[in-house]
């Protein structure tokens, strides 16, 4: 037996630590030592298993902004994510806080765990933009909305298209349009415009809030590319530049054991080689029945995924691109044969 082998009984989990046995590796999972000396068993060699307790115990690693708690909630044995916020009453100038619960995001039992994370990751994106569209107010003759938010009547927008057309798509006073415009209930200040091309403007803008709990748009100057010089254009590219903010606060705050694994300052580069590392045939060396065991694992995660229920559903998806039959079909041989 190798050295790797004889290693294996003492490896150290340094990237996943097992937890209450709820990731164990497959029979003659290969183990990797990386260019710091640790040796590790790669996630895609690991069954999962996860309960509320594994779950709640990963969550207990992520550090996050104190307004935004990611908790784990079990219903009718189906565990899933939800972001608990305290917050402002976005519509209103008073400073108490109400407590807002976000969407809830369900987790497979068998959800790799750095999957799991990124779930966290994802759901606090998401509950951080949706408080950035209502931050956002323009106001009219009619009074004060916040045209992106995401309340608005989808249904009814959709059966009422003529009301939301756009009716002059030409350029128009940028500056005006700003006087109207207002986050976190301060003004916005145009610092300049240019002309990129001969449609494409660049703005540079100002805002003016001190104390908004998403700290990181107090006093910021935000710089954003227009597709053309209309108003409309303008507020959208606003919108997207001002979520954009958001998620880079989040990639640059959130953190896994102390880890920021979205932010800039981790190289990107050294990432990819990281992941040659953990998945180069050269570097797992596996066995004949390593390769069988990984096998069977991915065909259980694959086949796994196909929903339940939707086969009319995929027999016409498949048609409209005239395909009987997809290239990984062996998959789901039940489910495709009862299409």
């Amino acid at each position: 037996m190798s050295n790797k082998n004889n290693h294996f009984a003492a490896v150290k989990y340094t990237h996943n630590e097992l937890l209450y046995n709820c990731e164990q590796p497959i029979a003659y999972a290969p183990i990797v030592q990386l260019s710091n000396a640790s040796w590790v068993v790669p996630q895609h060699f690991l069954r999962y298993q996860h309960t509320l307790e594994s779950v709640n115990k990963t969550l207990d690693n992520i550090e996050f902004s104190t307004h935004f708690r990611v908790l784990a909630a079990k219903q009718n044995e189906q565990i899933y994510l939800q972001v608990a916020i305290l917050s402002p009453d976005n519509y209103r100038s008073t400073k108490a806080k109400k407590l807002l619960f976000g969407r809830r995001w369900f987790v497979e039992e068998n959800l790799p765990t750095s999957e799991l994370i990124q779930t966290a990751f994802l759901a606090l994106k998401i509950a951080r933009e949706h408080e950035v569209r209502e931050l956002f107010q323009l106001e009219s003759e009619h009074g004060s909305s916040t045209p992106f938010n995401n309340h608005h009547d989808l249904p009814l927008l959709a059966q009422n298209p003529q009301l939301t057309k756009v009716a002059d798509n030409q350029p128009q006073s940028i500056k005006k349009k700003l006087a109207r415009c207002s986050f976190a209930q301060a003004s916005i200040t145009l610092i300049a415009q240019q002309k990129i091309t001969d449609e494409q403007m660049l703005y540079t803008l100002r805002l003016n809030c001190l104390d908004c709990q998403l700290s990181e748009f107090n006093e910021k100057t935000v710089t954003f590319l227009a597709a053309d010089a209309s108003e409309n254009t303008f507020l959208h590219a606003l919108m997207s530049a001002l979520i954009a903010n958001s998620n880079d606060y989040v990639s640059e705050q959130f953190k896994y054991a102390g880890y920021a694994r979205f932010s800039k300052k981790i190289c990107a580069e050294q990432i990819g080689t990281l992941s040659i590392v953990l998945r180069s045939q050269q570097a797992l060396q596996l066995c004949a029945l390593g390769k069988q065991h990984a096998s069977q694992l991915n065909f259980e995660i694959d086949s796994s995924r196909a929903p339940q229920g939707c086969g009319q559903a995929i027999s016409g998806f498949l048609a409209a691109h005239g395909i009987e039959k997809p290239e990984n079909a062996h998959l789901y041989t039940d489910y495709l044969q009862a299409l």
